[in-house]
């Protein structure tokens, strides 16, 4: 038998295999990221204690959540605000994803190291269930910043509160006024009740009166909650708080919110009076606007001296209507140098209509 014998001569090869018998990777190219997004840093003026912790980062936004509210509720929520920074900042805009959102006008320029209130609601007769929206504050005018106010609330169904809030308005100094609000229960239990009042720390008279009630073979029930202001409330705004207790263990507390403002007879613009600094043998001067409700003659200014004095308003022709209106103007003569600080005592022919203004002049050497 004969034997063929085979040589196979193979060619050498190079290959070189990866980790795990795989290929090499392709090289990477390496792609710049964008930094990650800034948190705007006006959400810092609405921290509760920016003032005492200004290093703190600034939020993604500022969150608050009103719970769960009778359905009609009109929440309120007070944010203060505090300028940290060098420059005058002041809101330029304000936006807002729902009708049901609303806000008090915050007009003032913010100097330095000062603090206002911006205060927000949200009007839960307009939605039922949980509802969250949010507001975009916009503070500038040199350097912009939106801060985002993201709140939330659950109207309850079962209880019905109408109107959602007592609002006063403007009510004169010493004057009494009143108003009524109504709150329902439709659920299923047939003994819930307003059980009491909070005692309450504003100027304020409560009573509460079960009006009607759904009887022992069906529920609900219907209460009426009369809130006064009392004559001795002194001037200037209302935002406070009633808080009425319920037997039902879930949800304890109703929440009444009572806004308005009482007026003094006479309202000054500005109220304190920070004259510049002038030197002796020049003058300087600044004029005041004085308000009321009604009609008034500025009769007489008390207190004036020390370089300081008024220049009245102009007696009107006779027979022409008196304005409501008037403007003085306050003057600083300096004779000395030196700081002067006077009060004067504005009177007017309205009954109980005077008012004092502060005012701080500084006289220099020439």
């Amino acid at each position: 038998m004969r034997h063929t014998t085979v040589l196979v001569v193979g060619l050498a090869l190079s290959l070189t295999v990866g980790a795990a018998g795989q290929p090499p990777a392709a090289p990477q190219t390496t792609t710049p990221q964008p930094p990650p997004p800034q948190n705007p840093w006006a959400n810092k003026f609405f921290l509760p204690d920016i003032a005492t912790n200004r290093e703190q980062a600034a939020p993604a936004q500022i969150v608050h959540n009103f719970g769960e509210v009778p359905h009609g509720t009109l929440c309120t929520q007070k944010f203060t605000i505090t300028n940290i920074y060098d420059e005058p900042m002041q809101i330029t805009e304000v936006r807002k994803t729902c009708t049901c959102l609303d806000y008090i006008p915050m007009n003032k320029v913010l100097r330095p190291n000062e603090a206002a209130d911006f205060t927000i609601t949200m009007n839960t007769g307009k939605f039922a269930g949980s509802n969250t929206q949010t507001f975009y504050v916009t503070f500038g005018p040199k350097f912009v910043s939106t801060a985002v106010i993201k709140v939330t609330a659950t109207s309850r169904s079962e209880v019905n509160i109408n109107p959602g809030g007592v609002n006063f308005g403007a009510i004169p100094l010493g004057t009494r006024s009143s108003q009524s609000v109504t709150i329902k229960y439709s659920g299923r239990s047939r003994d819930w009740k307003l059980t009491e009042v909070v005692p309450v720390q504003g100027p304020f008279e409560v009573k509460l009166t079960e009006v009607s009630r759904g009887g022992p073979l069906r529920g609900g029930a219907e209460y009426q909650v009369d809130v006064a202001i009392k004559p001795t409330a002194a001037p200037g705004p209302i935002s406070e708080q009633i808080s009425i207790k319920t037997n039902d263990s879930t949800h304890p507390m109703v929440q009444l919110i009572v806004t308005g403002s009482i007026t003094a007879p006479l309202e000054l613009a500005p109220n304190k009076v920070r004259l510049d600094p002038v030197a002796v043998g020049q003058s300087t001067s600044q004029r005041v606007s004085i308000r009321a409700a009604k009609p008034f003659t500025v009769q007489g200014i008390d207190g004036a001296g020390d370089g300081i004095s008024v220049e009245l308003p102009p007696l009107g022709l006779p027979g022409a209507p008196v304005p409501n209106v008037q403007v003085i103007t306050i003057k600083f003569d300096p004779t000395v140098p030196g700081t002067v600080n006077r009060i004067l005592r504005i009177r007017t022919d309205l009954e109980g209509g005077t008012a004092n203004l502060p005012v701080e002049a500084v006289g220099l050497k020439p």
